[in-house]
């Protein structure tokens, strides 16, 4: 039952801990893990390929303290230089277009979203069932928010990003946003505009000209909640 599924829990579902990925010592763990996922390779063949056989032991202790070690403590092994072994070894790997890994790749912050849910040309917004929700990277600043992938022609495959709210966000008035009715459920995305009555019209308008396009995607609704978009991309292989 499309567009019929209750967001009941709209909290912030990514605190800095464990949305950061830079974990404190420079490394992003998460880069690795996805290009070892990419091309079928583990940390034992990094290591084999990359280094003299009698340091291989030395670098497998040195490597793993680096990647999982805590916040702050210390350590002699430095991000940078793994970072630049690491993408020296995988562009060897690269095919079909791939595109070349610097070792920035391994280096600083970012942030995952869940993206929750698909919006249709009709302006409606069905939920995916848990199992195939998906992360997508995004830059740090959209730490704790969530995404829905659009499914209309001309806009097909982008990403819009909104922070999870469980309340009407008035930021979200008269701009492009995102709300859930609160007597059907049904979660729509549109222009939200306010009523006299503290109702509002979810509103269908042109990216070109800002006219509206009748009829509405919805009218004189109550939502539940409302929340802006906050930012857009089309993403690559390389940000799933």
């Amino acid at each position: 039952m499309r567009n019929k599924i209750t967001t009941n829990n709209f909290d912030v579902l990514y605190k800095t801990k464990d949305n950061m990925t830079d974990n404190g010592n420079g490394f992003r763990k998460e880069g690795l893990e996805f290009l070892k996922k990419r091309y079928k390779k583990t940390t034992d063949d990094f290591i084999r390929d990359t280094y003299p056989k009698k340091d291989q032991a030395n670098m497998r202790v040195k490597i793993s303290r680096l990647i999982n070690k805590p916040v702050d403590s210390p350590g002699y092994f430095d991000a940078e230089t793994l970072a630049k072994d690491l993408a020296k070894y995988f562009n060897n790997f690269r095919v079909n277009g791939d595109q070349f890994i610097s070792a920035n790749f391994f280096r600083g912050m970012a942030a995952y979203v869940d993206v929750i849910g698909q919006a249709f040309n009709d302006g409606r917004v069905s939920l995916f069932p848990k199992k195939d929700v998906k992360k997508c990277a995004v830059p740090v600043r959209y730490t704790g928010c969530q995404a829905i992938i659009t499914k209309t022609p001309s806009s097909n495959g982008l990403i819009r990003v909104f922070k999870a709210r469980n309340n009407i966000y008035t930021g979200a008035d008269s701009r492009f946003g995102i709300c859930q009715d609160k007597k059907t459920k049904t979660i729509y995305i549109g222009f939200l505009e306010l009523n006299s009555n503290g109702r509002y019209d979810v509103v269908d308008r042109s990216w070109s000209t800002g006219k509206k396009n009748l009829p509405n995607i919805a009218s004189d609704i109550s939502p539940s909640w409302t929340s802006r978009i906050e930012t857009e991309l089309y993403p690559s292989y390389w940000d799933y």
